[in-house]
Order: C-alpha cells, then structure tokens, then sequence
C-alpha cells in the first residue's frame, strides 16, 4: 500500500468523456460477438466446413472469455484495472490481425480465441466506474455501459451485414481490429487507478488457474448438448468441470491469500445476486437466441412463425435495441435513487410479462412486437442493474472480481446451459417432417422462461435494502477506501 495521498492519483475528466471512452470499449466485445453470428454462413461456404466445424468460433469466444473475466476482474483489482484492460485490448487487437493473415479456419479459431479475452473489459469497466465517478454517477455510468449491449448488437449485425456484403469475411476482422485499437487509444484517456494491492505476498497460481478449464469444461458440455444431446463426452465433459470446480471452491477457501476472494459470499445479498444471475441467464436473458428467431423466421404455415425475412427481423430487433438503449439511463438514474433491487424486480416481471407475450403471439405480427420490445425492456434493465446491485454490496477494492465472477462469469454459464435446456424442451415435439417445434414444445419453453423470472423476482426480493449509491456522498468511494485503509495501516507503521 502506497502511503501516498491517493485523490492525487486520480485526474478528473469530464462525465460526457467518460460515458464516450466506457462505450466505445464495451462495443468492442459486443462486436466481436455479433459478427460471428452473422458470418457463420459465410464462414461455411469459405472453409467448405459444416455447422459443427464452424460453430467453434462463437465456441471458443464463449469459452476464453469466461475464464478470462473472473481472473481479469482480480487481476484489475490487484495491479491495477487501466493497466488489465489495456492489456486485454491489446490481445484482443492482435487476435483479427491473426486470423486475416492466416486465411484458413485455423486462423480464425485462433483469432477468435484471443479475441475473447475482451469478454473481461466489462467487469474491468464496472471497477473503473469506482474510480473515476462520484457514487451519484455511478449508477448512470453501469447502465449506459450495459446498455449499449442491446443496441450495439443490433447496430452490429447490420454493419457486419454490410461489411460481408462488401469485402468477404476479412473485412470483419479487419473492422474488429479497428475497434479494438480506437478503444486501446481511447482508454488512455481513463485516469491511472486509485491503489491496487500491494501487500500480495505468494500468488496462488494453482487458483488462477484451476477456475478456467473448469468453467471451459461445464460451458463446452451444454454447448454440445445442443447438438449432440446427452452423449458421452458431454457428461464427462460435465462431470470433470463440476469436479475441477469443486476442488478450486475448496482450494480457494482453504488458503490465506487466495487469488479469487471466495469469502465474498458471506455477503448474504451477493449469494443472491449470483443467484439472481442463474436464473435470469436461464431463462429471459437466453431466450432471445432463440425463441425470438424461431417466431419472426420461421414460415407462416407451421405452428409457430410470422415468415420474417432475416432485414425485417433484424430491423425490429435493432427498434427493440433502441427502445431499450434510450430506457437505460433512466433506468440507472432511479436505480442511483432507489437501489438496484427495484430495477431487477422490475426487469424480471418485464421480462416474464414479455415473453408471456409469445403464447398468444405465433402468427400475429403486432402483438409479437409488443412482447419483444417488453422482452427486450426487460432483458436490458437486468443487464444494468444486476451489476448496480453487486457494486452496492462490495467494497470499492472488489468491484471488478465480484462482477467478473457473478455477473460475467454467471451470466454466461447459466446461459448456456438455459439454451441447451431451452433447446431440448423445443425439440421434444416437432412437426412431423421438420424441425419446427409444436404449440405444445412452444409453449413448453415459454413456461419454462416464466418459472425461472419468477424465481429471479423472489430471489431478488430476498436482497435485503443497501445503500443507494445517491446516498453514498460526493467523494469517489475508490479514494475513500484507499484513505480509510491508510488509516488503518498508519498504527502499523509507526
């Protein structure tokens, strides 16, 4: 710990440039993430590989980026978060620049697996927020940088459109590497970090590492299951993540410098975010990859689907981004007021009210709007105020871990496996000769989204009330928590 004075460690910068700086870097994940889905069909005709074969570059994305969010988050904490976030950007711009020169699938696995290192900018981001607002802006700052997820992947899949249209795939990961380095330039603005960790003592390496094959495992199982069901390796794959997960909760809990502070969790109120999390990620925030597709493209004649082309799909889905986008601020503001509770309960019955929607929903088009924009709504005041209600339990020093592990790292195992589960009960009845689902398969799976927002809402009313983060006075709460640990420090020293 530096005895020096720490609000001399940090420069202010005008609240606009901050909102500016934390957008751009956050639409350099979600870019990354959006093109591949576009580009799978032509990924397939390029390499003349089959949708198994092709699928691993969304695969092995999801898979680095996982375990790079947890360990990316304490490493932040620990050395400093600036320093982890430029250096994330970096091997993220180097990751499209490999893939274009190499020219092959090989390549783009490659690239792809570098490139997912950027899935840990965002808890980096919400631990940096800390640092450089006072608590009043805080909140704001979180929900413009969750939402632009919604409308960033909406503007994305039209740009990546455009950019296949035009040069082929390269131009993809050309433009990639372009983000990456106008974010890599514009995150050198961001002021350097309050304090970081100085009394470390012996890294525990076994814990960095350990937490990563584990999740990889876990993720990579449910993800197969889609298409391979319950097979041998995808219960093995399975069972070996939950073992090696197991071993690294016990590790890291035995030890006395851990890398991963698992006593977090005493926290009765971040037990139940995580918890939050699971079932949120289950059923609303998976259900939009895929029930949402398979109601707008289907064709009109089976059972479920209003004939949208793939454009006028997308054009309601980028309304639906805006929508949601233009909320979020408002969103963040009432949660700075009121605390975060209010806005996951809020987002969990939006979200349970919107997907209700799709029951009634197969073959009208109107309606179907209606209950993707309440959906979507939904999904996005989730996206904010989740990580709102982590930062209100968590010291200032913990920020990014505590974000990185429950809301990054949850959110995206609980997805898979609630894509995988939602899969499965769509494929359990299909129309004869196809693979469209039944009325009764379809709304299987929208009972299925129901049952875990509800369980989302009472977990979320079990949070006991904290601090709003408006209550919480002007000083950054990262200066403050670096001068109350001086304090206590000095009795030591002298």
């Amino acid at each position: 710990m530096t005895s020096t004075d720490p609000t001399r460690s940090i420069a202010v910068r005008p609240f606009a440039l901050i909102i500016a700086v934390f957008m751009i870097i956050e639409l350099t994940p979600i870019f990354e993430v959006t093109m591949m889905y576009v580009a799978i069909p032509t990924l397939m005709v390029a390499f003349q590989a089959d949708a198994s074969a092709i699928s691993w570059v969304v695969t092995i994305f999801l898979l680095v980026g996982a375990g790079t969010a947890a360990i990316a988050g304490r490493l932040g904490d620990i050395y400093g978060r600036k320093k982890i976030l430029i250096i994330l950007m970096l091997i993220s711009a180097v990751g499209p620049i490999i893939s274009v020169f190499m020219g092959n699938l090989e390549g783009v696995l490659i690239g792809r697996a570098l490139q997912g290192t950027s899935a840990g900018l965002f808890p980096l981001l919400i631990g940096v927020a800390r640092e450089v607002a006072p608590p009043s802006r805080v909140s704001v700052l979180i929900s413009l940088t969750s939402g632009i997820g919604l409308i960033g992947g909406s503007i994305g899949g039209v740009a990546a459109g455009i950019l296949l249209a035009a040069g082929g795939w390269r131009s993809l990961f050309i433009a990639s590497a372009i983000l990456a380095v106008v974010a890599i330039l514009v995150a050198l603005a961001l002021p350097k970090s309050v304090g970081t960790v100085t009394e470390r003592g012996r890294l525990d390496v076994l814990g960095g590492i350990l937490m990563a094959p584990a999740i990889a495992a876990i993720l990579y199982g449910f993800t197969t299951s889609r298409t391979q069901g319950a097979s041998p390796l995808v219960v093995v794959l399975i069972v070996i993540g939950v073992l090696l997960f197991t071993f690294w909760i016990i590790w890291e809990l035995r030890i006395k410098k851990p890398m991963f502070n698992l006593r977090l969790f005493r926290e009765r109120s971040l037990v139940l975010a995580l918890v939050v999390t699971a079932f949120v990620s289950l059923g609303i925030l998976a259900a939009p990859g895929l029930l949402t597709p398979i109601l707008q493209q289907s064709p009109a004649n089976l059972p479920v689907g209003l004939g949208l082309t793939p454009t006028q799909a997308g054009l309601y889905g980028l309304i639906s981004g805006a929508i949601a986008f233009a909320l979020s601020p408002v969103a963040g503001r009432i949660a700075g007021r009121f605390g975060g509770k209010v806005i996951v309960a809020g987002g969990a019955a939006l979200g349970i009210l919107g997907y209700s929607g799709f029951f009634f929903s197969t073959h009208n088009l109107p309606l179907s709007i209606v209950a993707v924009v309440i959906g979507s709504v939904g999904t996005v005041l989730l996206t904010i105020s989740i990580p709102i209600v982590i930062v209100e339990n968590v010291s200032a020093r913990d920020t990014s871990e505590a974000v990185g592990l429950i809301f990054t790292v949850g959110r995206t195992l609980f997805s898979a496996i609630g894509t995988a589960i939602i899969g499965v009960v769509l494929a359990s009845a299909t129309v004869p000769g196809t693979t469209a689902p039944t009325i009764s398969s379809w709304n299987a799976g929208i009972i299925f989204i129901v049952v875990t927002g509800a369980a989302a809402f009472a977990a979320t009313m079990a949070i006991k009330k904290s601090t709003p983060m408006n209550q919480r006075g002007a000083i950054i709460e990262a200066v403050q928590s670096e001068q109350e640990a001086q304090k206590l420090e000095e009795p030591a020293h002298r």
